[in-house]
């Protein structure tokens, strides 16, 4: 099993209560491996990890799993999309976790509604969960949250690029922008 691991990448996607990585294998193949480990020692706290360290009580549980490669884990492949869903939904406010649904706020131009509507249409039609004016618990509001992958796209007409770097200084960690063009 230790030499199937190498020539693995590992790409840190997000980190909540949960943490997503997608591991690409040496052949090219990709998965995701989720990660939620915690412990009851004073250096944890309530999410998990206190100062985004892991305690040696946890790493010395990694290390007797790589060594002994003694247990079995399986969530399957749709109890790992329900997780994920579950994990970038729990960043948006309560008030505000209307799924698949096509809304918009004040203000807002047809040309950038029109856009918003061919997203979500596309969205539907991959089977992938969406909130639009997604209000983030720790500020910032995305025209479109991608449950499936912690995506936000943003709709620009008139926007500049400083007005792009404050949603990615606001918007929760880990989670990406894209940006998309409304004419």
């Amino acid at each position: 099993m230790k030499k199937q691991i190498e020539g693995h990448k590992v790409k840190h996607e997000f980190s909540g209560k949960n943490h997503f990585f997608k591991v690409t294998s040496a052949k090219g193949t990709e998965h995701t491996v989720v990660i939620n480990a915690s412990c009851d020692c004073r250096f944890m706290g309530v999410t998990g990890i206190a100062n985004k360290t892991i305690c040696s009580h946890i790493l010395a549980v990694f290390k007797e799993i790589l060594e002994k490669e003694n247990i079995n884990l399986s969530d399957g492949h749709e109890g790992l999309k329900a997780l994920r869903r579950r994990s970038c939904l729990n960043l948006v406010k309560m008030s505000n976790r209307i799924v698949g649904e096509v809304r918009s706020s004040e203000g807002e131009s047809a040309a950038h509604i029109r856009k918003k509507k061919e997203i979500c249409a596309r969205l539907d039609q991959e089977d992938k969960q969406y909130i639009t004016e997604a209000i983030f618990k720790t500020g910032g509001r995305a025209d479109i949250l991608i449950l499936d992958d912690f995506t936000a796209i943003e709709i620009v007409q008139t926007e500049n690029n400083s007005s792009i770097q404050h949603k990615r200084e606001t918007y929760p960690e880990g989670i990406k922008i894209r940006i998309e063009r409304a004419k």
